[in-house]
């Protein structure tokens, strides 16, 4: 099988749906939800407090709209037209597989790289109450969903329907 990605479109898709997230999370925290911000906690792994905000903000944005990038590339190779299923579902059920990744595996790993400056956050940030959890699923889901909206027909035809390579 034969299968056409179309990296820009899914680069794209991965840096809007990392962007998406990030509004969300900015959203939740001015509704004074104590969150688990991902975009600080890998800003602040370059910039360390008490760094300019501005500066851990922009790095941390960026490394976190590379892994979506990432995972946006790994979603169109992988996942894609797998499911006979609206897109936005499409993505937003792929999305629970780097949600379960990172809330058991890279939010403790996180912790232990930043062991002096984040509280003690065990697996999907339980440790700093609901909005842990919460952020990790929730933003997830929101860039699931985005990935999905601007990942449709890629490569110019719909899912199902075959092509003849020798017409």
């Amino acid at each position: 099988m034969i299968r056409r990605v179309a990296f820009k479109k899914a680069i794209f898709g991965g840096f809007v749906g990392a962007i998406a997230w990030e509004l969300a999370a900015r959203l939740m925290s001015a509704a004074g939800l104590r969150i688990f911000d991902l975009v600080y906690v890998l800003g602040s792994m370059i910039f360390e407090p008490p760094a300019p905000v501005w500066k851990w903000w922009l790095t941390g944005l960026a490394t976190h709209c590379l892994v979506g990038a990432t995972w946006a590339i790994f979603y169109a190779y992988f996942f894609w037209s797998t499911f006979d299923c609206r897109p936005i579902l499409q993505g937003t059920i792929f999305s629970l597989l780097p949600a379960a990744l990172a809330g058991a595996i890279m939010v403790p790993q996180l912790n232990l790289m930043h062991p002096d400056l984040l509280p003690r956050l065990g697996p999907f940030a339980v440790g700093i109450g609901i909005g842990g959890p919460v952020m990790i699923v929730a933003g997830h889901i929101i860039y699931g969903a985005v990935l999905g909206r601007i990942y449709v027909r890629p490569v110019g035809y719909p899912a199902g329907k075959r092509i003849s390579l020798n017409a």
